[in-house]
This record gives structure tokens, C-alpha cells and sequence, in this order.
């Protein structure tokens, strides 16, 4: 610790000593100009904003009446000028370095295309966050990538957070059902984050990281984020995709391999309103609007909302068809102030559906009994359907997921070179899964009650100095959350009248309190010698602390069956005080028989680590048409928390280390706004490699075998994108990513030095290295075309056309806990939508129709090789050996071809 101070204190010593070698005021410029349509009409009311590419800080006008604006006392270095207006295209140029003197613009919006019109742009507060122009991913000294409108539509009117994100290079979006009512599973570049599923064998889940409005809501203490919090995609206005671990000031606790920032749309200057219904197959309707009160006594506000609901296309032989439903608000407000701003926000958000089961690719003889709504038949793809599911009876499980967030953020200038920001938040999260009579299970937990839930507070903080040749942020952030593991799985058929109320024999139960706290301070330079060079070093310590206590005899004192005891409880390490420790230590576990678990194998223990993460990042931007960047970047992830598996559960926290990640990046990205054919257009592309180390690898088999592995994994490969607009009425994109993972070490046991070595294994261990990385797609690709057709210089059809390809990825085992070298099959889906807008006056309708998966291509989105343990109740005497001894693979299908319809009514 003494020698982390004194490396900080040295580091911003000499950052601030080398922007006071260059001192002397600049000399400023003057910008005026007006601003017009393509006809010429002026156009009051547009927000022009000065943002100097140096310091990257931002100064604001608003045109007047008669579309004339005029902005003073600009710094003499490269500026980026964007002018906005709601209902037209962007105005966006780029002014060199320069002494004092008078600039005219003369600025020309053309109208926006209908994707764009659903954003309203313009607003002169520095809280409320633009869409992030290519201008802005130019000057970025990593790789990112910007969803607008126009992207993220492509998921559908449906679409929840995780479809949003599928259009961006290396994203592989894996879960059940249609819609954002059901969780998802996102995997970028190889690196893991949500929640879907049967799947196992994810590399170190949850290690990216997901922010709303700048607010993290993935839960600290098990780094997961349940995608069915984002049901609605009408509230986004942009998704940023950041690859890598990113800028300390922007960095939290699981962003070891990427973030993903969800944008909700802001408060404007200006009033406007977007009102969206649409209606697709089985049943799936949504509605969701989004409204601007404009400036309103200096305040500016935007509420918007959604409800949704609708069938899944799996569907069960008895008709069952997994409903599922969702609903969202958001809300915002602002003001401005001479020294600064203050905004409020708040968020609810609860979806829940039916969760189809996985299926067996081949028939393995898994006979559904008759007397669950179907007379008997064989489960599989090629016997009871590609598309079908469990009937009712057989198996259901409603899986809800619920977030409610609130957050204030103040930011103050207390000089024109000094600024703070603080922003505080707190975040609730809670699922609850509602499982009823199960085929699958043995007798004695055929019901689940799983309710477990979070309670997260937090706060961040950052001051910003500038200086002639930098910019020194300094801050970070400190949080709190208490989670707790409630789940039950049960017979309410051997005593007791309600869900939650019996531990019977054979039961498994669990209610852990977890208290986790996570720190981060940072201090970051950017040191510009001239605004074309940016040289970024920091250093960042982070500081995990998790203490867990054992309640389930609290919070379960009065259920628990009459002569029902637990042969688990606190079966590690048990004090002396634990009642049941003289008879359930670890070496007298089953004594009585029983087969109850309390899934609490500790009764109380605390772990805590800390670490430093140092970084270097660079940009070099030799024209005005050219970035070159490159970085290396250290991060730190605590293990996981929670569930049958997690810390202090299953796991021993002896193996309390914290996962490393080394993420090294080379780039460049090339920007014309006016390229010949291409038009406007930006590509850029990168070349990766991360090491992540001493990852925590827990799984559990279907037959209740869980196991903990160690490894480390090595990620490489390039990610490439490309816009384009070759005419006003033209946008093209593309973006790819080739990959190759594998792991470097990686051992079932844990504990490398225990486990002996590859060549000599100690007896209970398997080493797997060198083998791929399960769910690596090889490729990602996807490209689209859209064509806006004039009609006296008037929009009248949208067609757009988009094909998304997933390469081929290697599975893991459920029956030897481990990767393997068997490929699950690459796929290709084409898509189509035709929008129609409908200009009356100053209002527009449009009629949208969408098909996704054109060709009704059939295809599994994701495998795993089964244990043969899920199931094994359905084996029959007659069905093949691997019924129940497992080795064939089960699979979510993807979905068949749906078409969409949709309006939506814009003022």
C-alpha cells in the first residue's frame, strides 16, 4: 500500500509539473453563422455546439429566430462544430488549429431519415448525452463502437437490451423466447454477460460490463446482468460498445473484457412526442412511447414507457406456448445553472416469462409419461418437433425479473479549468423464478421458489483539472450491497399449504446474506502536446470485501418438516457454537440418511483482496482523416457470489483470488464526410489480445454434480466496422469479427499446485489445456442496407435489408465438466423490413413491416453435450444407453421467420 501511494503521488506530480512547462493564455476565435434547410428556410432553435479537441470540453449556442447564432472566446486549438436540430441531419465539421479571428458557417440541414427521427436531438446541457457522432469515435483512444436508431432497430419492435446489442462486431446473443421479457445471454469477443439458460461453461461469467444513463446495473456482487431489465428498445437512444476495459474514469467493477453503455433518450430543449404499437406472431403485441416536456421554467423532462406481452415459438404438443409479458418507465429531469447542472433519474422495469426447456438434437428415447395433457411421446427435435417444448404439465418455469433504479448527479465548474462531478444511485434487482410440478425432477423437489435480490448503494466522484497540455481526472467510486440468496426446491405434496413454506426430506434450500463492497480510486492523464497526440497513463486500485452469513435456519426456522435435518448445514469449517456442527462437520455429512441440503456450506466467513491496475493508451491523429491508437490495460474482477455454486456455497473461499485481466489493443479508424461513391464514411479495425487469469470456473450438472475449475484463457483476434452514406437517402454497414481462444491452463480441482501437473494429474484432477474456449464463435458478420426512396424530396418508402452470420463455436461437456473439440454449426439469417412515413404537417406516421429471419433458415443457437442427468426421468428400460449416461447433445433452437408490423406517431 506504501508504495501504491507513493507510485500515485509521483505519476500525478509529474503529470501536473509537465502542463505547467507550457503556460501563457491563447488567444480565442470567434464562430458566427446561420443556419438553413436545403431550401434555404432558416431554422431558429438549433443547438450549436464548440467542442475543443484538445481538452474535449464543450461550449453551446442556440440559433434565434432569424437561424443566426454566434459563439466567442473559443480556444485558438482544433475544434469539432455540430449543429442540430430535431427532425434534420446533423451539421457536423471539423476546424483546424488557429489564432484570434472570425468564423463564418453558413450550415445546410438536410431532413433526417426516418430512423433518425425517433432521437431528438439538441440540448445546450452537458448532462444530457448526445448520440456520440463519428467525430467523437474518432478522437476515442480505444475501440468503440456507436448503435444509433438505425442499428438498433434491427432487432425488431420487439426487442429488448440484448437484441440491441447484436449488431456490433464479435456480439453473439444466445437465450429463450422472442422478445425483452426473457433473459439473454451476450457474448462479446468471447467475454460473457447475462443470464440464460441451461448452459454452462462460459468463460468467468458476467465479466462485461452494463451501464444505464452511466449507472451501472449489473449486480456487483455476482457481476450478472438479467437482460430482461431492458425489455423496451424505444427508450434507447444509442448503445456504446467499448472493447476492452476502457478509461479508469469510466471503468467499474466487471468490465474486464468490454462495457456496453445503454443510452436512454434525454431531456430536450424541445417538446416532442413518440407514440410506437406494433404486433407480431403467437400473439406478441407492444406499446411504448417516449415524451419531451421541453423547457419548462428551466427544468427539462423526459418520461417514456412500454408494455409488452405475447407467446414464444416453442410450443408444447398440449398447446402450452410459454407466455411471456414485460413493462418499463423511465423518467429524467434537469436544470442548468450558470456554475453547472443537476439531474434526477428513475427507473422500473419487471419481466418475466415461461422458459421453454432445451431439447435433444437426436432421439435419445425420452418419453414424456401420458397424463400431463399429451398422450406419450419421444422429446426431441426430429420425433416431437425442431420448435417444440415440454407440454405444461410436464415442466414450467416462470422466470420474472425485476430492477427498480434511482440516481442524482450534480456536475459544478468551479472554474473555467476545474470541474466535479458526483453521482449517487441506488439499485434494487430481484428475479424470482416460479417453477411447478417437474417430470424432470425426483419426487422431492419437483417445485422451485427462487427469490433472490439485491439492494445496491453507491456513489461516484470525479474532478477534472485542465491544464495547458493536460487533463487530469482524479476520483472514484464506493459501493455497497447487501444480496441474498433465497431459493427453495420442494414437494408441497408432503406437508404445508403455500410455496415457500417446506423444507421437506430431500429438499435443497439456501438463504445466504452476502455484504459486498467494492472501492476504486484513479488518477488518469491525458497529456496533449499538440490536440493531434493524446498520451493517456493512470493507475487505478480497486478493493473487493465480501463477508457471508448462513440464515437458512433463520429465515426457514418454522417450515422445515418435523424431523427433516439438514446433512450440509455449515459443512465447512463449522464453528463450535453452530448447534449441528458436533453431528454435520464435513466428515459425518449423510449420516441420518436424509438427502436436504442446505446449499450454505459455511455458516459465516469474510474474504477481502485489493489490487493496483495500471494502463497506457495513446491516439495520433496525422490527419484530420486518420486515428492511430493503441493501449495495454490491467483489470481486476472479485470471484462470483450467489447461487447453489457460488462463494462460501459450494466454493471454498480459500479460492478467493480475483480474476486478472491483460487487454492490449492496435487500431485506427478513417473518417470522409465527403468520400468519392462512399460519401460520408467511417472503417475502423483493431487487432486484440487479452490474457485473463485465475478465473473461477463453477458448474453444475444436471444430476447436481458441481464442480470448480481454474484456468487462464487467452483471447486474440480483430474486430472491424464500417459506415457509409453515399447519398442522403443511402446507409450502409458493416461489421466483423474473426476470433481465437483458448485456454492456456485449465484444471478441474482448482488448485494448480494441488492437482500436480498434465502429464502426472493427482487423483480427482483433469487438465484441459490448450483445448478452445466453449461458445468462441470463429466469425461474426453482419451487414445492412438501407435505401430511402424521395418523392418530392419527401421520403415515401425505407426498405432495408440486414443478414447476420455466426461462425462456428466449440462446446463444452456437462458429462467431463471441461471444454471440448466438438463444433456446434455456424448460421446465416437474412432479414427485411419496409417502413412507409406519412408527413401531415409537422406530424409523421410511420407504417413499419419487419420479417426477421427471412428464409426461415432452421438452425440451434446454442448447444452443450449433456450428462445425462436433466433428463433422466424421462428414461425408459427401452431407451438407448446415453439416455441416461448422457454424451448426446441438448439445444435451444433459434427462432423460425416472424413478421412484424408496427406504427408509430411522431410530433
Amino acid at each position: 500500500m506504501k508504495r501504491l501511494s507513493v507510485a500515485v503521488h509521483l505519476l500525478v506530480t509529474c503529470l501536473v509539473f509537465s502542463g505547467l512547462l507550457q503556460l501563457g493564455a491563447q488567444s480565442g476565435k470567434t464562430f458566427r453563422g446561420k443556419v438553413a434547410d436545403a431550401s434555404g428556410a432558416l431554422i431558429p432553435g438549433a443547438t450549436v455546439t464548440i467542442t475543443d479537441l484538445a481538452t474535449n470540453k464543450s461550449i453551446h449556442t442556440v440559433s434565434g429566430k432569424d437561424g443566426q447564432f454566434e459563439l466567442s472566446n473559443v480556444p485558438a486549438d482544433a475544434v469539432l462544430v455540430v449543429i442540430e436540430k430535431n427532425g434534420f441531419a446533423s451539421f457536423t465539421k471539423r476546424y483546424p488549429e488557429g489564432g484570434a479571428g472570425t468564423i463564418t458557417i453558413n450550415a445546410s440541414l438536410n431532413v433526417a431519415s426516418l430512423s433518425a427521427t425517433v432521437v431528438v436531438s439538441g440540448t445546450v446541457d452537458p448532462e444530457a448525452k448526445p448520440v456520440p457522432t463519428r467525430e467523437d469515435v474518432m478522437l476515442t483512444p480505444e475501440t468503440l463502437r456507436v448503435l444509433d436508431r438505425q442499428e438498433i432497430e434491427m432487432g425488431g419492435p420487439m426487442a429488448g437490451g440484448a437484441q440491441m446489442v447484436q449488431n456490433t462486431p464479435g456480439a453473439n446473443v444466445v437465450g429463450y423466447g422472442q422478445t425483452g421479457a426473457t433473459k439473454y445471454t451476450i457474448i462479446l469477443n468471447g467475454i460473457q454477460q447475462g443470464w440464460a439458460g441451461e448452459n454452462q461453461g462460459f468463460t468467468e461469467p458476467g465479466s462485461l460490463g452494463i451501464t444505464f444513463d452511466g449507472i451501472p446495473v449489473a449486480d456487483a456482487a455476482t457481476g450478472l446482468w438479467q437482460s430482461a431489465t431492458l425489455p423496451q428498445d424505444l427508450l434507447i437512444q444509442d448503445v456504446a460498445v467499448t472493447y476492452g476495459p476502457g478509461q479508469p474514469a469510466g471503468r467499474w467493477y466487471n468490465d474486464a473484457g468490454g462495457s456496453i453503455e445503454f443510452t436512454p433518450v434525454q431531456p430536450t430543449l424541445e417538446h416532442h412526442l413518440a407514440v410506437q404499437v406494433a404486433e407480431g406472431p403467437y400473439g406478441q403485441q407492444n406499446f411504448d412511447f417516449v415524451g419531451n416536456t421541453g423547457n419548462f421554467k428551466g427544468w427539462k423532462t423526459v418520461l417514456g414507457g412500454g408494455l409488452g406481452r405475447g407467446d414464444d415459438f416453442r410450443v408444447g404438443p398440449d398447446g402450452f406456448a410459454n407466455p411471456a409479458k414485460d413493462g418499463s418507465v423511465f423518467g429524467k429531469t434537469l436544470r442548468s445553472f450558470s456554475a453547472g447542472s443537476i439531474a434526477l433519474g428513475v427507473y422500473y422495469a419487471k419481466a418475466g416469462g415461461y422458459r421453454a426447456q432445451i431439447i435433444p438434437t437426436s432421439d435419445q428415447g425420452l418419453v414424456v409419461p401420458t397424463g400431463v395433457g399429451v398422450n406419450t411421446m419421444n422429446y426431441s427435435q426430429p420425433t416431437s418437433g425442431f420448435l417444440s417444448s415440454l407440454p405444461f404439465n410436464a415442466y414450467n418455469k416462470y422466470d420474472t425479473n425485476e430492477m427498480f433504479l434511482s440516481y442524482l448527479r450534480e456536475n459544478l465548474n468551479l472554474s473555467s479549468k476545474m470541474t466535479v462531478m458526483n453521482t449517487t444511485w441506488y439499485n434494487h434487482i430481484r428475479r424470482l423464478h416460479r417453477r411447478g410440478t417437474d417430470a424432470l425432477n425426483a419426487n422431492d423437489q419437483v417445485d422451485e421458489y427462487n427469490n433472490p435480490h439485491s439492494d445496491m448503494l453507491g456513489d461516484q466522484a470525479d474532478m477534472t483539472v485542465q491544464l495547458p497540455m493536460n487533463k487530469i481526472d482524479l476520483g472514484g467510486f464506493i459501493l455497497h450491497e447487501a444480496y441474498n440468496t433465497r431459493n427453495l426446491f420442494y414437494n408441497p405434496a408432503e406437508g404445508g399449504n403455500g410455496p415457500k413454506e417446506i423444507v421437506n426430506s430431500g429438499a435443497k434450500f439456501r438463504d445466504g446474506y452476502f455484504q459486498h463492497d467494492n472501492v476504486a480510486f484513479y488518477a488518469q492523464d491525458d497529456f496533449y502536446p499538440t490536440s493531434r497526440i493524446h498520451i493517456l497513463p493512470s493507475l487505478r486500485l480497486v478493493g473487493f470485501s465480501d463477508s457471508y452469513s448462513n440464515q437458512a435456519y433463520k429465515d426457514f426456522n418454522i417450515p422445515i418438516k418435523a424431523g427433516v435435518i439438514p446433512t450440509t448445514h455449515c459443512s465447512l469449517y463449522a464453528p463450535a457454537s453452530d448447534p449441528f456442527a458436533n453431528i454435520f462437520g464435513a466428515p459425518s455429512q449423510g449420516i441420518y440418511g436424509n438427502t436436504t441440503k442446505d446449499q450454505g456450506s459455511y455458516c459465516a466467513e469474510h474474504a477481502s483482496d485489493s489490487a493496483v491496475e495500471p494502463a497506457i493508451d495513446a491516439s495520433y491523429m496525422p490527419k484530420d482523416w486518420l486515428t492511430i491508437y493503441g493501449g495495454y490495460e490491467t483489470t481486476y474482477r472479485s470471484p462470483a457470489l450467489g447461487g447453489g455454486g457460488g462463494m462460501f456455497q459450494s466454493t471454498d473461499p480459500t479460492y478467493y483470488i480475483l480474476a486478472e485481466s491483460q487487454y492490449a489493443q492496435i487500431g485506427g479508424k478513417v473518417h470522409f464526410t465527403h468520400a468519392p461513391i462512399l460519401g460520408n464514411m467511417i472503417v475502423g479495425g483493431d487487432f486484440y489480445h487479452m490474457n485473463y487469469k485465475n478465473q473461477e470456473l463453477d458448474y453444475e450438472t444436471a444430476a447436481g454434480v458441481t464442480g470448480t475449475d481454474g484456468g487462464n484463457s487467452i483471447y486474440k483476434g480483430v474486430d472491424l466496422f464500417f459506415d457509409a452514406d453515399p447519398a442522403s437517402n443511402i446507409h450502409f454497414t458493416l461489421n466483423y469479427s474473426g476470433e481465437k481462444a483458448n485456454y492456456s491452463t485449465y484444471v478441474l480441482g482448482n488448485v494448480l499446485a494441488a492437482c500436480g501437473t498434465p502429464a502426472n494429474p493427482a487423483p480427482g484432477c483433469t487438465f484441459y489445456n490448450g483445448l478452445p474456449v466453449s461458445y468462441v464463435p470463429s466469425f461474426t458478420l453482419n451487414t445492412s442496407i438501407m435505401y430511402g426512396v424521395i418523392y418530392h424530396d419527401h421520403e415515401i418508402l425505407e426498405p432495408r435489408f440486414w443478414i447476420q452470420s455466426t461462425g462456428s463455436q466449440y462446446l463444452w461437456s456437462n458429462l467431463s465438466g471441461g471444454p471440448t473439440n466438438t463444433k456446434e454449426a455456424s448460421f446465416t439469417v437474412a432479414n427485411l423490413s419496409i417502413a412507409a412515413p406519412l408527413k401531415l404537417f409537422k406530424q409523421e406516421i410511420n407504417l413499419e413491416l419487419d420479417v426477421l429471419n427471412l428464409a426461415n433458415a432452421q438452425y440451434n443457437q446454442n448447444e452443450y453435450i449433456s450428462s445425462g442427468g436433466y433428463f433422466s426421468a424421462l428414461c425408459t428400460s427401452s431407451s438407448p444407453s446415453t439416455c441416461a449416461n448422457g454424451g448426446y447433445i441438448n439445444a435451444y433452437p433459434g427462432a423460425p421467420r416472424a413478421v412484424y408490423g408496427s406504427l408509430t406517431y411522431h410530433f
